[in-house]
């Protein structure tokens, strides 16, 4: 059985780890979200200090001050009133919340669905080659942060911490691990000291083929790693992202090699772009490769976007409306991953009318 919270204009759901507001996906640290979850499971009664940092940080020496930082951070995404402080005892969830069950093979079935058409990305726990326990400490704090980042990634879905970290020591292969988690790419790391230098080393992997589509190494200093997590991981999403969106961008244009007039056509829309903005050349090209290929849907996103930045708006609606007839399970994380965020924006407004 899988529990899912709802309280004011969130959504909590724990086997995903996912805060949702409003419906839209929230980013949230991976020890603020255990925090919320410590909270709304004892959401009756106050939770003392000392409770909330054996269950977050279990096993850990940690300053309350850790505590403090992760509740303000709570109460600024979620309102202040959203979490009490009780002086002298600890803290208490204030807002009323109402709790779902859903059957684990309801869960299954719907994540399955969802998995089926959309790229899904797995973090595995990061490798420590030390045996320092305040670097196995660091390394897992960067997995649940890149995860926590990935997860604001349109278009992609992540496996939750939990379960990717269940592999942690298995002997299971790549693929076997893929295959189980139900996933397109794989992130893996290792943390390894270098003199003074933690060497943080990624990279994505294709789970089908085992091919790795990106590698990058970041070093920080040991003594400031603690301090600059954050930046390391913002550094490392910053590197990660587009080479996700390449390679999903790829895997879509593989799918569709039988009409190559079409897909030449297409890629002269992008390059009219990327040359002269969104004008009359990028529209007539985008209006070709649908003319050579009626049910490709990309190029009818692109003529939307073209068309809405021509101020043709009805003409916009009707472009969207043919590519999400065509694709029926599009969603606008998809339409932002394979045209880019600034489109997904842009089709935003036209979205909903359309529903």
């Amino acid at each position: 059985m899988q529990n899912r919270y709802f309280f004011d204009r969130f959504e909590v759901r724990p086997a995903e780890r996912l805060l949702l507001a409003e419906g839209v996906p929230a980013a949230i640290g991976a020890r603020a979200f255990d925090v919320l979850l410590c909270l709304l499971a004892h959401r009756d009664r106050v939770v003392t200090k000392s409770e909330v940092l054996e269950i977050v940080w279990p096993g850990l020496v940690v300053e309350e001050n850790n505590l403090s930082v992760q509740v303000s951070a709570l109460r600024k995404l979620l309102g202040r009133k959203a979490i009490a402080t009780i002086p002298g005892r600890g803290y208490r969830f204030s807002f009323e919340v109402r709790q779902e069950v859903a059957s684990s093979s309801s869960a299954t079935q719907q994540a399955s669905a969802a998995f089926a058409d959309r790229p899904t990305i797995a973090v595995l726990p990061f490798n420590v080659l030390a045996d320092d326990p305040h670097v196995n400490l660091l390394a897992d704090g960067l997995a649940e942060d890149v995860i926590a980042l990935l997860a604001r990634v349109p278009g992609f879905l992540l496996i939750s911490h939990a379960s990717s970290f269940a592999f942690r020591g298995q002997p299971a292969s790549l693929p076997e691990v893929a295959r189980q988690l139900g996933v397109r790419f794989v992130v893996e790391g290792s943390v390894r000291p270098v003199g003074d230098v933690l060497r943080i080393s990624t990279q994505l992997t294709d789970a089908a083929s085992g091919h790795v589509l990106w590698s990058g190494r970041f070093d920080s200093h040991r003594e400031d790693a603690v301090d600059f997590q954050e930046d390391i991981v913002r550094g490392l999403i910053t590197e990660l992202e587009p080479e996700l969106r390449r390679a999903e961008i790829a895997r879509v244009r593989r799918q569709r090699p039988e009409n190559q007039d079409a897909w030449a056509h297409y890629h002269q829309a992008v390059g009219a772009i990327a040359l002269k903005g969104w004008g009359e050349d990028a529209l007539a090209e985008a209006r070709t490769a649908s003319r050579h290929d009626s049910t490709l849907y990309l190029a009818r996103v692109l003529e939307a976007a073209a068309l809405d930045r021509l101020g043709q708006l009805a003409d916009a609606r009707a472009a969207l409306a043919m590519a999400r007839h065509i694709r029926q399970q599009l969603t606008l994380g998809e339409v932002a991953l394979t045209h880019g965020r600034h489109v997904g924006e842009r089709m935003a407004p036209l979205w909903d009318p359309l529903a």
